[in-house]
């Protein structure tokens, strides 16, 4: 009769064990806010899967424009009663993929999904060595679902990026690559900062590459973001010694030049 209480237990432990392995979660990527999961469910942000969602322009059999990314969009807005509130929403995986791009200096690559666009905007610096991020633009409506109870309902929100920004400097051929956390501020630029909307974008785990024109729709070798950073703090110097030595010349052009008129004027007086 002892061995029906031990199969009894031995039964239940089993079933206990395969429930917790049942129930075991996935891997997952660490935001610090709450946000509405794509498809419109909410779960918490600092349990989302840790899946980059892949978006690429082509044109024609090329692709030009490819960006790998986990992304989340933190708005801040101004409610009916002058408060200020947070809404949060991950950038979805199937976000329609649009934008502009041709074998110039200027690409863009816009992502829509519900009532949002995101907008890349690339450039190239005026040698053709490096591609950047020249702008990030996000466009919305203020009546958008998530902005609850938001102030001046159905009004266009638009947010941008610094005008003076240069994001993800990278040569040519190459793809920027930062497994960390990059987070880029957007504003409204002629709201004041109580009344206007703003937002941070978060990116993590992102691979992204412009001029590609590439049949194999591959990326080029990787530019680490470390990379971009030390060449930033490597050109510093250059770009202030150029600067300087600008200056310099500048200054003994115009001695140069003062001294002549100084001299002809002196040899004016003398022949008088």
């Amino acid at each position: 009769m002892l061995f029906v209480p031990v199969l009894v237990i031995c039964s239940v432990q089993s079933l206990q064990l395969d429930s917790q392995a049942s129930t075991r979660r996935p891997r997952v990527t660490k935001y610090s806010k709450t946000t509405a999961a794509p498809g419109g469910t909410t779960e918490p942000a600092t349990e989302r899967s840790l899946n980059t969602a892949t978006y690429r322009l082509q044109a024609g059999d090329e692709t030009c424009i490819l960006l790998t990314v986990d992304a989340l969009l933190d708005i801040s807005y101004v409610t009916k009663l002058n408060e200020r509130a947070d809404a949060n929403t991950f950038v979805p995986n199937n976000a329609n993929v649009a934008g502009r791009c041709k074998e110039g200096d200027a690409e863009t690559l816009v992502l829509s999904f519900k009532e949002f666009s995101l907008e890349f905007a690339f450039a190239k610096t005026p040698g053709g060595e490096r591609w950047y991020v020249e702008s990030i633009k996000l466009s919305y409506n203020s009546s958008a679902r998530i902005l609850e109870h938001a102030a001046k309902q159905g009004r266009r929100v638009t947010l941008t990026t610094d005008a003076r920004s240069l994001l993800f400097p990278t040569p040519v051929g190459k793809s920027y690559s930062c497994p960390e956390e990059t987070v880029i501020d957007l504003a409204e630029e002629d709201a004041t900062a109580n009344s206007g909307h703003r937002a941070k974008l978060y990116l993590r785990q992102m691979r992204l590459q412009a001029f590609m024109y590439k049949r194999d729709g591959e990326f080029g070798p990787v530019w680490h973001c470390s990379d971009s950073a030390r060449a930033r703090s490597e050109a510093a110097p250059v770009a202030v010694g150029a600067a300087l030595a600008i200056a310099t010349a500048g200054t003994l052009v115009g001695y140069a030049i003062w001294r002549y008129l100084k001299v002809k004027k002196v040899q004016y007086d003398t022949m008088e």
